[in-house]
């Protein structure tokens, strides 16, 4: 699915960083924040200073004590005690962190030995990263691996080939995809996959994008057509292309409400072109979804979803025609994505409660 000879070319520093941080908000907070003078996150008192940040680590023997325990951006963390999972909430709280990790003494090395007799010479980055997260699941499922929060945790692991079914309706053999975002008129980050022979073997970021495209007139709402014309020109076809500013990208991609989706493409927020018929249908029924939530709301608690259940039966009927994601995969990418950047503002562990409707379109 990835290509042994993958380009990668056209970011600098700023628009990988600014791509990154669509899914680690916290990655540009951490790279301008100075290092501490010390690893001893008690040496001034006053640990809580700058918020939860960061991943506690406990490493405890078969009998539960603790080995070793350091906080990923504070240091070393010394006569830390563990008496069970349930008081990882209580760790995260006490050594301000964002999460924490309990390992099981030689975890690692066990990883390791699995992952080596799953793998076969000849296998690709995506099923190599799959075969990993298989074995961290069966791992958190043993004991021997304690995570907290779990926001994927109700998250199917896909197999390989169910991947790469998603990946066919997502960028088709021979096209591109393309996406875009702008700050203040500007390009902020932008990325154009080409998936050729079954892999993806181009990734181009802004630098390069530009490089095709010369001079933008500065209306993202008209310059996107430019965009998409250089990159068929100097790429190949393009199937998917999103549009939008980074602030309103970065809004949705944390939204639960039903409709978002739908309204900020409505409304032209969000372009997306081409437009694949799967996304077409897909906002559709976000919209319908957002309709009815909204209009119970208006109505004190009435249920108003029943009044529409036709036009929702004719929706989930067109969705069952078109091939999508989600359907691929038995689960909504975008709607596990939303789970995890909210995660600081929940304490739920399953994505699939978190208020997202199911047919939101999976961009």
């Amino acid at each position: 699915m990835i290509s042994a000879d993958l380009k990668f070319e056209g970011f600098d520093v700023r628009s990988w960083t600014h791509l990154i941080s669509l899914f680690s908000p916290a990655v540009v907070e951490r790279m301008e924040t100075a290092p501490a003078s010390t690893d001893d996150p008690s040496a001034d008192g006053d640990e809580h200073r700058d918020g939860p940040r960061g991943t506690l680590v406990v490493i405890v023997n078969d009998t539960g004590n603790v080995l070793k325990s350091f906080h990923t951006t504070r240091g070393r963390v010394t006569d830390l005690t563990y008496t069970g999972p349930d008081e990882l909430p209580e760790l995260c709280e006490r050594y301000a962190a964002r999460r924490s990790v309990v390992l099981r003494q030689g975890v690692i090395e066990e990883i390791g030995e699995r992952l080596a007799m799953r793998l076969q010479r000849g296998d690709d980055y995506v099923t190599q990263w799959l075969a990993l997260a298989r074995i961290l699941r069966e791992m958190q499922e043993a004991g021997l691996i304690r995570i907290w929060p779990r926001p994927l945790a109700n998250v199917p692991i896909p197999s390989a080939g169910t991947v790469r079914r998603a990946l066919d309706v997502v960028v088709p053999d021979d096209h591109a995809a393309v996406i875009t975002l702008w700050e203040r008129g500007r390009p902020w980050t932008a990325a154009a996959l080409r998936r050729r022979g079954g892999e993806i073997d181009l990734v181009a970021g802004p630098d390069l994008i530009l490089r095709w495209t010369g001079p933008l007139g500065g209306d993202w709402r008209r310059d996107h057509r430019v965009i998409v014309g250089a990159v068929e020109r100097a790429v190949a076809p393009v199937h998917l292309g999103i549009f939008a500013e980074a602030v309103t990208m970065r809004r949705l991609l944390k939204e639960a409400n039903a409709g978002s989706w739908a309204v900020a493409v409505a409304i032209r927020d969000v372009i997306v072109h081409p437009t694949p018929p799967y996304v077409a249908v897909a906002l559709g029924a976000d919209a319908v979804r957002g309709l009815a939530q909204q209009t119970t709301r208006l109505l004190g608690g009435l249920d108003a979803f029943s009044a529409i259940a036709p036009l929702t039966a004719l929706v989930r009927g067109r969705i069952s025609e078109v091939a999508s994601v989600s359907s691929t995969l038995g689960f909504n990418p975008l709607r596990a994505l939303g789970a995890m950047l909210r995660r600081d503002h929940s304490s739920t562990d399953d994505p699939l409660d978190d208020g997202l409707p199911t047919d939101a379109a999976a961009l």
